[in-house]
């Protein structure tokens, strides 16, 4: 790979020189000033003058007035919106006078629509919204798209903060967008797209936009459009761009409490378990739950206490909190670094350009990092008057020697200092994993690691440097076009594309680590936790290759008062996916660092090496058209239709049809208006899309074997989090599918899926209708776009259940439709403007939707999915979970223990305890300028919705979360604890000292129905005066019993997103030197958070919850998951053109 990187840099800089080599310095420069005025003969600030051809140019000042240095023979352009644009070419005169006339036409910019097709804002029927690329290289992201955030109405970006963390992405509250560069559908997980060579973002929103996409377009689509070869006077033009992000200081984090350490009830015994060394077993408990004694000095058992030399036994020391700030002690400096290289040349023929990019990641967690370099090769050609050829080419290779869980597990760093994290242990002690203290028999260097606590805990450091998840990925894509002009109004274009990655995940877990009681699903390779584990090696192997054909014939023609704009096309996709997943069964010398030689599958200890297959073929064939009819400035009527043949579904019904209709009308062209609007247009548009069985991602072959047995799989090891690929392939969800890497108590096997395929299905279908107005106010200063939107979506293809008694779970059919409407506002405008002076400019992001159940197959009224029985009429992301039983008046009634009564559990019990998707989202974003100075913030949020926090629940249930030694929790435990110390019980002779708000059932007998007391008016009720333990409230009480409503918080949030200052050093510094431009950006991103709880960042939750996901929800159905914590980023981004 360093090999190939390093020609690679030896042929950019060969080809540096050689441009560098070529110039024009025979012409004579001439110093040209002027004014320009406008049709009142007024002066006209902010006009763009550039040489044709080049990067050169100016703008007019607050006088119109503007001074560029030419030669004799060049082209002057003068361009500003409102205006028509006008050329002179410059000879002996050296003083302008340029009268700018007003044109209606070109208060329309042009924009990139489905297929790369170019049209005219005017002429276009549907909402779509563009972002240039260059807002997202100063405070940067790993990933380009997380940059889009709160910059277009109706995209929610879900931001991770994990390395390498896929964003989520939702558009009107449907996740699966399509990716398109250029005009051509890539499969992309977004890391493959350098921001540096993105020309714009272009968002089509919904299947009114990317009707001709296809099914892939259902949701909607983000063009990218890449930059292309320029030029200045010397013939090319030369690029770098470098940033350098620092990561420090946690935006949310959960807060441990560090009163109390490991234990229940008070008492702790280090080693009391499977590891004791002592000689008779000690008292209390030594898992790694929180709810152990006080931290008052007293001697305790403890992992570094001292062993007696002569009888073996552990002593003891004092118990102190050493460890409170541990995450903090253990988490490092990240660092975000890009560097860009681009250079460009163009000519009357052709233009080329060749960027390299380099970025690196280093996590904030030790031995982490991600290494990812980017080459972008573009090219056009006209071979003749009548040919031209184009291309692109994308090479990304992505490494990391190491990748963090996050997920729920013992290797995830926030299991280990939030949920389970206590202060009794000092994290910088553990530092030198292997070290073994005097007289300590473990900590034996690759054999055994140094604990803090051998109940359920690794050695943090253990886990940075041994258990290690290594990441390579070479990803590819790209595509050649021929152009053939027939003449200037007929077109034929073919043009084929190649997507393809290939992707290998692996995991050394070394000997000694603790696995605990992570028990595998019947049938699988994994172990639960053995003291004689010798570790294991698994690798995820994927690979995707997928081609799209096309062959388009394109026409363009103005007829007395009519332009007709036409296209007819065919596509061919063929698709091809292969996949394994491959395991020992304990390794059979130990793995470790120091022996690298025993991570291999044929090192496998109790069976040969275990391979789960995943395989996967697809093939479309398409036709298509798009017709726009403009007639005078009046009307652009659009229609396209599109005839997919998919071998996903059934045959004679895997053939479907898909028109849509748009019309938009510029009313300002024919209706007079009050002189603040420059720009009225109004438009309507209609889609009817149709589709086949494909997902957007999938999970490893071990996950997707071993789900036609309803094995539940998350992540390598059977716990944290499952890696999802970037897939859009076939899901085989109505096909009868067969596993033969499956395994039976031991025993090689074959499974069946469990849902029954069904010849007759039908394709789904997603009928929208959008009806939107954008006008444009004092003189195209200000923008204001609002768009209404109605989907009918369905019937969906979903799995019914059917008895168990046919040997299936469920049988697919087209079953539920839902209905989704919503609205978008968008203002956008300079507040102020003066070139020369003080400017604001406003971008202003506003969206709502809510979807609810339409209609069920059979003309039934509801339906049973999953959790919750749905009824004709319900929200879609509706939280159906357990809630805490109440009296009439609102209080909480607790049962005779003291601990609240829980309403009923099961499909027709569980209880609508509010909305999952946010009511609105919202961004603001403000850019001020002064002269060379620049400054930038951005503001963007939810607000409204449910999630359940998981952390929350996890650190109220081990006893590590602030909440427990706070309020009454707090002095409720510090009494009990000090009863404990005086009189060898708790509070209330044993029972407890906390006790609980709300009542107690008096008298009557409660009665149920539908989850809840149906004869609350029958009882009488007393103030609760039952004592019990914190403990035994919380963990008992709220976790155990499952109480949703009792860890269930706002999705509202708002933050401030980025701050950027900028400096554009002028040209009169500049001088004559090589440095053609510069500006540096001192940015900030993820700086201040705003949130009711601040335990987990809900930027990261950003998925949307709807048709595709009903049945997901339920009792804990969207929960948090544990996530690792938000980081500011502060930094310096340089921008040079040589």
């Amino acid at each position: 790979m360093k090999q190939n990187l390093l020609k690679i840099s030896r042929l950019l800089l060969l080809f540096v020189v050689c441009l560098f080599t070529y110039s024009n310095l025979q012409a004579q420069s001439l110093t040209i000033r002027g004014i320009i005025l406008d049709d009142a003969n007024q002066p006209l600030p902010g006009v763009s003058v550039r040489i044709k051809g080049t990067n050169t140019g100016t703008v007019t000042g607050i006088e119109g007035r503007f001074t560029i240095a030419a030669t004799k023979g060049d082209v002057l352009t003068f361009n500003f919106v409102g205006y028509a644009s006008q050329e002179v070419t410059i000879g002996t005169e050296t003083y302008l006078s340029i009268q700018m006339k007003s044109d209606s036409k070109s208060l329309t910019e042009v924009v990139v629509t489905a297929l790369g097709v170019k049209k005219e804002v005017r002429r276009i029927g549907y909402s779509s919204q563009d972002v240039k690329g260059e807002e997202l290289t100063k405070a940067r992201e790993p990933n380009a798209i997380n940059s889009l955030v709160g910059k277009v109405a109706g995209l929610n970006v879900g931001v991770s903060a994990e390395l390498l963390g896929r964003p989520q992405l939702v558009l009107r509250g449907s996740t699966d967008l399509l990716f398109v560069v250029d005009g051509v559908p890539i499969n992309s997980d977004t890391f493959n797209i350098s921001a540096d060579d993105v020309e714009t973002y272009t968002v089509l929103k919904g299947p009114n936009a990317a009707a001709l996409y296809g099914f892939r377009g259902q949701n909607g689509a983000i063009l990218i459009t890449t930059k292309r070869g320029t030029k200045d006077k010397r013939g090319f033009s030369i690029d770098l761009n470098s940033s350098t992000m620092l990561e420090k200081g946690l935006v949310a984090v959960p807060k441990n409490q560090t009163d109390y350490g490991y234990g229940t009830a008070y008492a702790y015994d280090y080693g009391s378990g499977l590891y004791s060394t002592a000689a008779t077993a000690g008292s209390g408990s030594f898992r790694a739950n929180i709810w152990g004694p006080k931290f008052d000095g007293q001697p305790v058992r403890q992992y570094d206490s001292p062993i007696d030399p002569v009888t073996g036994i552990r002593g003891t020391s004092p118990w102190l909190a050493r460890g409170k700030n541990n995450y903090e002690n253990f988490i490092e400096t990240g660092l975000l670094s890009n560097t860009n290289l681009a250079i460009g040349a163009s000519g009357e023929l052709y233009d080329l350009r060749a960027s390299y990019a380099h970025n690196y990641q280093k996590g904030t967690g030790p031995n982490t990092g991600l290494n990812a370099d980017n080459l972008n090769l573009s090219l056009g050609y006209k071979i003749s008057n009548k040919l031209r050829v184009d291309g692109n080419l994308n090479f990304n290779t992505q490494y990391s020697k190491n990748i963090p869980d996050a997920g729920y597990g013992p290797n995830s760093y926030p299991y280990m200092f939030k949920v389970y994290g206590s202060a009794s242990w000092d994290v910088r002690d553990m530092e030198d994993y292997y070290k073994a203290p005097a007289g300590n028999p473990l900590g034996k260097p690759g054999v055994t690691q140094y604990y803090a606590e051998y109940g359920r805990e690794n050695n943090p450091y253990f886990v940075a440097n041994e258990w290690l998840r290594g990441h390579y990925k070479t990803d590819v894509y790209g595509y050649l076009k021929l152009t053939y002009s027939f003449n200037k109004d007929l077109n034929l274009a073919v043009r084929s594309q190649v997507t393809t990655w290939d992707q290998l995940r692996t995991e050394k877990v070394p000997s000694s680590t603790v696995l605990n009681s992570y028990l595998a699903p019947s049938g699988s390779p994994f172990k639960t936790w053995d003291a004689t584990y010798t570790g294991d090696f698994r690798q995820d192997h994927r690979n995707l290759i997928e081609n799209n054909t096309d062959v388009l014939l394109s026409y363009n023609k103005t007829i007395k008062d009519f332009n007709i704009s036409a296209l007819a096309g065919a596509n061919s996709r063929s698709y091809k996916y292969v996949s394994d997943w491959s395991s020992t069964n304990w390794l059979q010398s130990n793995g470790s660092q120091l022996d690298n030689a025993a991570y291999s599958l044929n090192n496998s200890k109790n069976s040969a090496a275990r391979v789960y297959a995943y395989n996967a073929n697809m093939q479309v064939y398409s036709a298509y058209y798009s017709v726009d009819i403009g007639y005078k400035n009046y009307f652009t009527l659009s229609t396209t239709g599109r005839v997919d043949k998919t071998s996903t579904l059934p045959s004679g019904n895997n053939t479907f049809f898909y028109p849509s209709v748009a019309l938009s009308s510029v009313i300002s062209d024919y209706v007079k208006f009050p002189e603040v609007i420059s720009f009225l247009k109004v438009r309507a548009s209609w889609a009817d899309v149709k589709g086949a069985l494909t997902s957007s991602t999938i999970p490893s072959a071990y996950a997707a074997s071993t789900n036609f047995t309803k094995t539940v799989n998350s992540g390598l090891l059977g716990y944290g989090t499952e890696l999802y690929s970037s897939y859009d392939g076939p899901s085989y969800a109505n096909q009868l599918g067969l596993s033969s890497g499956t395994y039976y108590n031991g025993t090689s096997s074959i499974a069946i899926s469990n849902t029954l395929a069904n010849p007759k299905v039908n394709p789904f279908d997603v009928g929208s209708y959008e009806g939107g107005l954008d006008v444009k106010f004092f003189n195209n200063r200000l923008s204001f776009a609002g768009t209404y939107f109605r989907t009918v979506n369905g019937p969906s293809i979903f799995p019914l259940g059917i008895p168990s008694s046919t040997l299936y779970y469920a049988h697919t059919e087209n079953a539920v439709t839902s209905l989704k409407k919503g609205f978008e506002l968008s203002l956008d405008g300079a507040v102020i403007r003066n070139p020369n002076g003080f400017s604001w400019n406003i971008l202003v992001n506003y969206s709502t939707f809510k979807e609810t159940l339409k209609d069920i197959y059979g003309d039934e009224k509801s339906i049973p999915i999953n959790n919750h029985v749905y009824k004709i009429g319900d929200r879609l992301d509706g939280y159906y979970g357990i809630k805490f039983l109440r009296s009439p008046d609102g209080q909480i009634i607790n049962n005779s223990a003291g601990i609240p009564l829980p309403s009923q559990s099961g499909i027709d019990n569980l209880q609508y305890l509010g909305h999952l998707n946010p009511d609105f989202s919202f961004g603001i974003n403000n850019k001020f300028s002064y002269k060379a100075f620049s400054l930038s913030f951005q503001f963007d949020g939810r607000v409204g919705g449910k999630i359940y926090d998981e952390v929350y629940s996890r650190m109220m249930n081990a006893g590590t979360a602030i909440e427990t030694v706070q309020g009454a929790y707090g002095a409720a435990r510090l009494a009990d604890w000090n009863s404990l110390v005086s009189t060898g019980k708790v509070g209330n002779n044993g029972l407890g000292s906390y006790v609980g708000p709300g009542v107690v059932i008096a008298s009557g007998t409660p009665k149920y129905a539908n989850g809840v007391i149906s004869n609350l008016n029958e009882l009488t009720f007393a103030p609760n005066t039952v004592p019990t333990t914190v403990q035994n409230y919380a963990s008992n009480g709220l976790f155990n019993q499952n109480i949703d409503e009792a860890f269930l918080i706002s999705r509202t949030y708002a933050k401030l997103r980025e701050v950027t200052i900028g400096y554009t050093i002028p040209q009169k510094f500049l001088g004559k030197s090589f440095i053609r431009r510069a500006s540096i950006t001192l940015v900030g991103r993820n700086l201040l958070y705003f949130a009711a709880r601040k335990d987990i960042d809900l930027d990261q939750y950003a998925s949307g919850f709807n048709l595709s996901t009903l049945g997901t929800q339920g009792v804990k159905g969207l929960s948090s998951d544990l996530q690792s914590s938000t980081s500011r980023r502060y930094g310096v981004n340089l921008n040079f053109g040589f």
